[in-house]
């Protein structure tokens, strides 16, 4: 490809992410679904980019994207709110995914006929959300701080739940000498959570301290950027879920002001002293962050829509996406209306603000990777229906925010009315 057409393509890409955002305000039209659009025109409709290159860096660049995201949804939450809101997320994360994943292997068995070892595959890699794609949506929405907080959380749990019982079940149906009994697979699950609860708040608590000294120094953002990443590694490397550290990592580091405000008294009893403006996080760091995640995450959709290969779209693949995407909507309906008694965020809410939010992402796109290079299955369908089910269900998305965006708005100047003289 010529460079200065690479260089406009580039640029045009980055203008269009902000067109997006700006359109969002005005259109109510997520930003993921043009640049997923404006992926597929460049790549599959046209073939201006070709798509085969993109395949093999598509975990890595996957991985790079969603840390940054979740880092800034990280920054971005209010601690005390996260602390109210986390029973309830919880809960919302578990049923959504136990739901989806239950319907979506009772469809694969019954209705597609597959065995028991390829339709729970199917089930745990569709089961959970993607917070790379709902992460960024959630702030143009017109939803309570409070509520937004419990889906963000919700998003992440839903995908670590994705993440963990794909690689356990692939494991296991690989070696299942190592995975002998139900208590062994609870107790791996609580130690890769513990593990990375541990690290993050380790952390957080120290990073935040230095931070406080040196986030106002140049080049402060690179250095807790390349921690960042450190840290992800690190995660992984001893066993824990990397999704779930970052974001505490980012609600820490966002709050560390509070928290070391809060700690002043317990100091005090013992004779000691705090400085809170230590503690302090340099508002020029996070708008670097916030920039450089804009510029990854509009790349991010892009890049899904150049993966898409519309030559693989047969008749039974697009069945079985649409029965999975169906299962999606009822899941979701059924775990709002379940948890929302237990739940004032959602109780107090209209229950459309939160049926969009079942986008799948390029998590379910890696997942599927990997079950197909461990090879304990062979499916021609599997990578279609993935590609199939991400678009479609960010296609639902866009139309049921539009819906809710809209009526809010309406509802909204009615009041407005309603209230004057």
């Amino acid at each position: 490809m010529d460079v200065s057409l690479f260089a406009a393509l580039i640029g045009g890409i980055i203008v269009l992410g902000v067109i997006g955002d700006f359109l969002f305000t005005k259109t109510k039209i997520p930003t993921p679904i043009i640049l997923m659009l404006a992926g597929i025109a460049l790549g599959p409709a046209t073939n201006i980019l070709q798509s085969d290159i993109f395949f093999e860096i598509a975990p890595y660049f996957g991985t790079f994207a969603l840390i940054l995201i979740l880092f800034e949804g990280g920054l971005d939450l209010e601690f005390d709110l996260v602390i109210r809101q986390f029973s309830s997320a919880l809960l919302l994360g578990f049923l959504s995914f136990i739901l989806a994943t239950a319907g979506i292997t009772a469809i694969c068995l019954v209705i597609f006929q597959m065995d028991m070892t390829e339709a729970l595959l199917y089930g745990f890699i569709f089961g959970g959300t993607s917070p790379a794609v709902i992460l960024p949506v959630l702030p143009r929405l017109s939803i309570p701080k409070n509520l937004k907080t419990l889906l963000t959380l919700e998003a992440v749990i839903s995908e670590v739940l994705t993440v963990i019982s794909v690689i356990i079940y692939t494991n296991i149906l690989r070696e299942p000498g190592h995975y002998e009994g139900a208590s062994t697979i609870i107790n791996h699950i609580f130690a890769s959570l513990g593990i990375s609860i541990l690290l993050a708040a380790f952390s957080g608590l120290i990073w935040s301290r230095f931070m406080g000294y040196f986030s106002k120094q140049n080049l402060a953002y690179m250095l807790t950027l390349g921690f960042i990443l450190l840290l992800y590694t690190l995660t992984d490397f001893l066993g824990g879920e990397g999704a779930i550290t970052i974001l505490a990592f980012g609600i820490l580091l966002g709050n560390s002001k509070i928290l070391a405000a809060k700690s002043q008294s317990a100091l005090a009893k013992l004779n000691s002293t705090l400085n809170v403006e230590n503690f302090e996080l340099d508002e020029v760091v996070k708008k670097i962050n916030a920039e450089l995640t804009f510029l990854v995450r509009t790349f991010f959709f892009v890049f899904i829509g150049l993966l898409f290969d519309f030559n693989l779209f047969t008749q039974d693949v697009l069945l079985i996406a649409a029965a999975i995407l169906g299962i999606f909507f009822i899941s979701r309906v059924t775990t709002v209306n379940l948890v929302r008694p237990l739940s004032p965020s959602l109780r107090s809410a209209h229950i459309s603000s939160t049926l969009g939010l079942i986008p799948r992402g390029l998590a379910t796109a890696v997942m599927a990777f990997i079950v197909l290079e461990s090879g304990v299955i062979t499916s021609d369908s599997l990578l279609p229906v993935v590609f199939a089910v991400i678009l479609s269900s960010n296609l639902l998305m866009s139309v049921l925010v539009y819906y809710y965006e809209s009526r809010h708005k309406d509802n909204a100047g009615e009041e407005a009315k309603k209230t004057e003289p």
